[in-house]
């Protein structure tokens, strides 16, 4: 088995660190405190809702549902998901989760079925307008309370609620959820404007609701240690200087540096050198080339031009300074400032301790060295 992980959770034999974040998280949620987690996307926030959700499985009196919102575009979406979650945690085959749903479930009509494939049960919430999602919605609720055990929630790309169209959403689910003692909530999300805005604004439902974790970089030295572990144990080598030099490179960013050491483990070399790092970072870019050339299209000529500016200097603070603009040769102050907005709309850019980065760090080396 390759041991970087890219897609999902194994067990902690293949997870690095975050015993401090894991310490904090449990410890909130054990004591009543619910969290809002931010981060960037891809640096391992769902590996550690569910490195989480591996502890709390030795807790028998404790049931951990996990669910992700990030392509649901209305309430009826988050209902489907959310009911699904909850049902099959509670019910753990498909004959008792009919029964539950039809003692519990009223206002709508769901399907049930088994995945053929995934051998999964499938859940579908047949909600034909807002009220069936409304009374749904409670409904599910409804199931958690009656449940013997604490249920823990945990609601990946939260911020998305914000983009449904029916109004009123964070208050409907404030409302539920301050009511029900059993639960504790996890509101994770990579939109730290959107999520801070949510529970740091005093006329928002979910002012000061939640404990604040802003998930970082692994530390260095910790995560330097992990990979060359896992190379060495498995009968390849490495120097623990080149690790260094590659983990800088892609800024401890957890996904760019799993899929590299991905690559490098797959290759079958016995020693992993500096010229075999250089050449797998040349072909992840090569590979990924037509979805760059896709990411340009989608932009202004004066936002690529900004973009590939950034790359270049892999980081600036003040993109607007006549001193970056001429050696660039970039347009008026006012034009790359609305490029700005831009970019970090569309999440190519964003802006982190006053410093703008380029969002995808491939992205970002393809830049530096095409152009």
């Amino acid at each position: 088995m390759n041991p970087f992980l890219i897609k999902t959770y194994h067990s902690p034999q293949y997870f690095c660190d975050r015993d401090e974040e894991t310490e904090k998280i449990m410890s909130a949620l054990d004591n009543g405190r619910d969290i809002m987690l931010y981060s960037l996307r891809r640096m391992g926030k769902t590996g550690l809702i569910q490195h989480l959700s591996y502890h709390y499985k030795e807790k028998k009196d404790v049931e951990f549902i996990y669910f992700d919102i990030y392509h649901s575009v209305q309430l009826s979406d988050f209902v489907n998901l959310f009911g699904t979650a909850v049902i099959k945690a509670l019910d753990k085959t498909a004959t008792k989760i009919f029964k539950r749903i039809n003692s519990f479930v009223k206002s709508v009509m769901p399907s049930v079925q088994v995945n053929p494939i995934t051998m999964e049960t499938e859940i579908n919430f047949q909600i034909q307008n807002e009220e069936d999602a409304k009374v749904s919605l409670a409904q599910i609720f409804d199931l958690i309370v009656i449940s013997k055990k604490k249920i823990i929630i945990a609601i990946d790309e939260f911020q998305q609620i914000l983009e449904y169209p029916e109004k009123n959403v964070e208050a409907l689910l404030r409302t539920y959820i301050q009511k029900i003692n059993n639960i504790s909530v996890i509101y994770s999300g990579s939109s730290k404007h959107l999520l801070t805005a949510m529970f740091a604004t005093k006329s928002r439902p979910f002012y000061q609701s939640a404990q604040p974790l802003e998930l970082g970089p692994v530390e260095e030295k910790r995560y330097v240690d992990f990979i060359h572990k896992n190379f060495v144990s498995n009968g390849k080598t490495i120097e623990k200087e080149d690790i260094i030099s590659f983990v800088h490179i892609l800024r401890r960013h957890t996904y760019y540096i799993q899929y590299l050491c991905n690559k490098l483990y797959a290759s079958g070399r016995r020693k992993i050198n500096p010229e075999l790092i250089n050449y797998t970072i040349f072909d992840i870019l090569k590979e990924h080339e037509g979805y760059y050339f896709r990411f340009r299209d989608l932009m202004t000529e004066q936002q690529f031009q900004l973009l590939k500016a950034i790359a270049k200097e892999d980081k600036i603070e003040k993109p607007t300074a006549s001193v970056f603009l001429k050696k660039h040769k970039l347009p008026a102050a006012s034009t790359i400032s609305s490029a700005i907005m831009s970019l970090i709309k569309k999440e190519f850019i964003y802006k982190d301790r006053n410093e703008y980065f380029v969002y995808d760090v491939f992205f970002s080396l393809w830049l530096k060295s095409v152009y």
